[in-house]
């Protein structure tokens, strides 16, 4: 397969799309908006709960829509129209957060319309540009790109931690008002949508001036729909012709549920189960980051010297094994068996007040492993569903291949509540998470790299 390389400037505002919409999976899914929702939003004891269900029904949302969408936008072309039109919903969702008022004084409704809307819309948009990979860069430095594009989107991450940090949680915890804003009412927390929600619509325009894109074909809309729709099926049939792809899609079925479980709930594992304050988790989610770029580019440069398939089968048996130690840590047990303190002044001084307990600083050099192997996986993933799909149907299959990624994103949820509802023990909930991390490594390894 050979792409139609675009100018270094297209090429690099292409990766743009990462660097926007990180802010999202960082700030508000994981390490901020994720705990708030969790242990002030809600006040019951279901605020998981009701955060993996968000990302069940957006899940179940991209699982039906993504395929169609896919298949509808290489009839049509001009991918950036559907990016754009995403973007919109995607930006309204996270400006809906504002109103998480403390304790839900409103409903919850609201709120967590924002959050299905936000997780559906930048999913569809990743269809789209992901599919954009093909027509600006060679096959031969496809996984670069790509792992250059997770790789800015992770250091996206880590600045807009550090700035909500420095500008908003560290000042907001000694006044009653900061910017205008009430503290007592959460309310430089409750920023964080807006903020991302302009972050993204800031970063994502040079993808618009500068990345080039195919174009559009003069296809009523409603024939698109149609023919798309058949083309779908017909898709869903070749498949049989397609074995490698449709195994591969199997198999990052589960992997990625796994991966998109992480993000999901490590916020709020660390808050609830380990015992960290939203200052903690925030500071721990900045080093993460700070290890978690760099690797995402390293496995795109990996991914064109050892292959595709070698990262991601490196990497998820270092996610598997990253994530079993990350379960055996809780507030006062390491490695599943050595009781520790709750609380030692000692680490407190040694980690400058960052951390109080030797259980919080063994669980962030325990999930620094998951840091340093999730980029890659999505880097190598990404550049291996471009090598092995036919160049004429690349929309379509990368809408398959959110489809692979998202349509049992309500299976772990799912699983998760089931056990929660049984014990409400957030490390048993979390196995799931491992089970589907071994299905994924088991079926990587009927996956070729070069069919």
């Amino acid at each position: 397969m050979t792409g139609l390389k675009a100018s270094r400037l297209g090429r690099l505002s292409w990766t743009m799309f990462d660097w926007a919409n990180q802010p999202f999976y960082t700030l508000i899914m994981t390490f901020v908006f994720g705990v708030y929702f969790a242990d002030v939003f809600i006040t019951g004891d279901d605020g998981a709960q009701k955060f993996t269900m968000t990302q069940t029904i957006s899940g179940i949302a991209i699982a039906i829509l993504s395929p169609a969408l896919g298949s509808i936008s290489d009839l049509r072309g001009n991918h950036k129209i559907w990016i754009a039109f995403w973007s919109l919903l995607f930006v309204i969702g996270m400006a809906l957060l504002w109103y998480a008022y403390p304790g839900a004084p409103n409903g919850i409704w609201l709120v967590m319309f924002g959050l299905i809307l936000a997780s559906a819309a930048v999913g569809f948009a990743e269809v789209f540009n992901n599919s954009m990979l093909t027509n600006i860069e060679t096959s031969k430095n496809m996984g670069l790109l790509s792992g250059l594009g997770y790789g800015l989107g992770y250091i996206a991450g880590l600045i807009a931690l550090i700035l909500f940090l420095i500008f908003f949680v560290w000042p907001g915890s000694n006044t009653d008002f900061l910017y205008g804003l009430s503290t007592a009412n959460y309310e430089h927390i409750r920023v964080i949508g807006p903020f991302c929600a302009a972050w993204y619509a800031i970063f994502i325009i040079p993808l618009f001036l500068f990345t080039p894109d195919t174009k559009s074909n003069p296809i009523p809309i409603f024939s698109s729909v149609v023919e798309g729709t058949k083309n779908l099926i017909n898709t869903f049939k070749e498949l049989k012709n397609f074995k490698n792809v449709f195994t591969f899609l199997i198999a990052r079925l589960f992997f990625q549920d796994a991966l998109n479980a992480l993000f999901v709930i490590g916020g709020i594992y660390a808050s609830q189960v380990v015992g960290m304050t939203l200052t903690q988790v925030l500071i721990q989610g900045i080093i993460l980051n700070l290890f978690a770029g760099p690797s995402s580019i390293l496995g795109g440069y990996l991914n064109d010297r050892i292959g595709s398939k070698n990262v991601i089968n490196i990497s998820l048996w270092g996610l598997l094994i990253s994530g079993l130690l990350a379960l055996s840590v809780d507030k006062n047990t390491i490695f599943y068996f050595i009781e520790v303190e709750v609380f030692s002044s000692r680490v407190e001084t040694l980690t400058l007040g960052m951390f109080n307990s030797i259980s919080q600083v063994v669980h962030t050099l325990v999930v620094i492993g998951i840091a340093i192997f999730y980029g890659p996986t999505q880097t190598a993933a990404r550049a291996l569903m471009v090598k092995i799909s036919p160049p004429e149907k690349a929309t379509e299959f990368f809408g398959l291949y959110a489809f692979a990624g998202k349509s049992t994103s309500w299976l772990v949820p799912g699983l998760m509540s089931l056990i929660l509802l049984i014990d409400n023990n957030l490390q048993h909930a979390m196995l799931a998470i491992m089970l589907f991390n071994i299905l994924g490594i088991v079926a990587m390894m009927f996956v070729r790299e070069n069919d």
